[in-house]
């Protein structure tokens, strides 16, 4: 089963002791590393992993101890076979945690950028994209972008494989034409200025349900 969470970077605190005490040494000093928008993004995204886990594998050791394997896929080192995904844009924060891997993306929807389409997007997708009105294109671009980076996460191989699959996201829900089968989900989100992309590396997964953490405090 694959559970999502989503937290806006409004509800943390950077300079909160009892909220910086729930992430590692390692981690805050990442974090601490960082300027601007991206500190505050690194830091909120961190909290909320930490509290997707304590609410999905309360067992798992706290704080987190976090590795990467060959490819730069995150992994929690106590338990592996917990798989995990976070992404961040703007005022957003997301996770998926989930027993399959899995990828999750977050994208705020600002304009179409044909660039990125045509140098990142598989050549059907392309075809679609253009076969749209310029009304309908903003959002079946941002909602392509945000399930192909999820597909990505969860593969774990990284961006090169943009290309080299395709995603058809004229049925419901969106499926894989080209590439490796896979459940993927386009969950509604509150906010209208962002689209949200889920992948689960398992065919016929459940649907997850988004939870939005609004007030977050230290446990």
């Amino acid at each position: 089963m694959t559970h999502l969470f989503a937290l806006s970077a409004a509800a943390t605190d950077i300079m909160s002791i009892s909220l910086r005490s729930r992430l590692s040494a390692a981690r805050l000093t990442y974090i601490d590393s960082l300027h601007g928008t991206s500190r505050q993004q690194s830091f909120t995204a961190s909290l909320l992993l930490d509290e997707a886990i304590r609410l999905c594998c309360p067992s798992v050791p706290r704080p987190l101890d976090i590795a990467a394997n060959e490819n730069g896929k995150p992994y929690l080192t106590a338990v592996p076979a917990v798989h995990f995904s976070l992404s961040h844009s703007a005022a957003w924060a997301v996770c998926a945690v989930s027993d399959h891997p899995v990828g999750v993306d977050i994208q705020q929807c600002r304009s179409f950028k044909p660039n990125i389409a045509d140098r990142f997007f598989h050549p059907d997708e392309v075809q679609y994209l253009s076969s749209l009105s310029p009304a309908e294109r903003e959002n079946a671009f941002y909602t392509l972008w945000a399930l192909k980076e999820s597909y990505v996460k969860a593969d774990g191989r990284g961006l090169r494989l943009l290309r080299q699959f395709c995603v058809d996201i004229a049925c419901q829900p969106p499926a894989i034409t080209v590439g490796t089968p896979s459940s993927l989900f386009v969950p509604d989100f509150p906010d209208p200025a962002y689209r949200l992309g889920v992948c689960v590396r398992e065919t016929g997964a459940e649907a997850p349900k988004l939870t939005v953490l609004r007030n977050f405090s230290a446990e």
